[in-house]
């Protein structure tokens, strides 16, 4: 911390931050939640935190940036703001791993394929990060109200999350073009339904915190911006709307 007694990268104290928090990797995204609970800007220093509410239920979101690394830094500062207690929602974006999962579809992973070195350091080799029931059962709840069907237009599964994108969807910009190709179609033959950058990370610090007397409850809801990596690398911008309402109603039920 500063000698303000501000956690030095969120920019706010501990106890500031009511206990649900939506994390999305983008400030944007932030932004366009804030719009929908009336959000005050709290602290817009390194990363942009907003307090309101919704139905009468204080939220706080706040931007994790992109990646592992950025994630770690930022969801460890917001678990100690809320004194080891609350309720953390990633509300994020993915690309398909499985031909069947489509742009605009909705992904509620029940388990995380950590392919990266930052929840190692947190947790340790071969722990399983999975997200808290509550977390997984109140958001699907809230996409079927949404319309959402599971087979349809969500799936609920495992997924994957990794350290650097361009090489790992691009193989032949890795060091090991041969190997990044075969590790993505094993992913894809075991049924792993997207790939993404953070989720990992948030399980493996509310796993830490939890083993420390903590009661912190970790989750995420993902939209899928790229279609099945087997076709190629490619961005799309399907609405968000549904992603950013879902999550919002299935965190103020928790």
């Amino acid at each position: 911390m500063s000698s303000s007694k501000k956690l030095y990268h969120i920019g706010v104290c501990e106890g500031d931050l009511p206990k649900r928090v939506l994390l999305p990797g983008s400030r944007k995204r932030v932004l366009t939640i804030g719009n929908l609970i009336g959000g005050e800007v709290l602290a817009d220093e390194r990363q942009l935190v907003l307090v309101g509410s919704y139905k009468g239920k204080e939220i706080a979101v706040v931007d994790t940036g992109m990646g592992p690394s950025s994630a770690a830094i930022i969801i460890r500062e917001v678990i100690w703001s809320l004194k080891g207690e609350g309720v953390l929602i990633r509300v994020g974006t993915c690309g398909s791993l499985q031909p069947f999962v489509k742009v605009g579809d909705l992904v509620i992973p029940e388990g995380v394929v950590a392919d990266e070195c930052v929840s190692k350091k947190i947790v340790g080799e071969g722990i399983p990060l999975i997200p808290s029931r509550e977390v997984v059962d109140s958001l699907k709840e809230e996409a079927f109200k949404a319309g959402y069907t599971i087979g349809e237009n969500l799936y609920i599964g495992i997924t994957h999350t990794k350290d650097a994108l361009y090489e790992f969807e691009r193989p032949e910009l890795s060091s090991d073009p041969s190997s990044t190709r075969r590790r993505m179609s094993m992913l894809t033959e075991m049924g792993v339904l997207a790939t993404e950058m953070e989720l990992s990370v948030l399980l493996a610090l509310a796993l830490k915190s939890n083993a420390e007397g903590g009661n912190v409850k970790a989750g995420g809801l993902l939209l899928v911006v790229s279609p099945y990596i087997g076709k190629g690398l490619t961005f799309e911008g399907p609405p968000q709307e549904d992603l950013i309402k879902i999550a919002l109603e299935a965190v103020i039920h928790l």
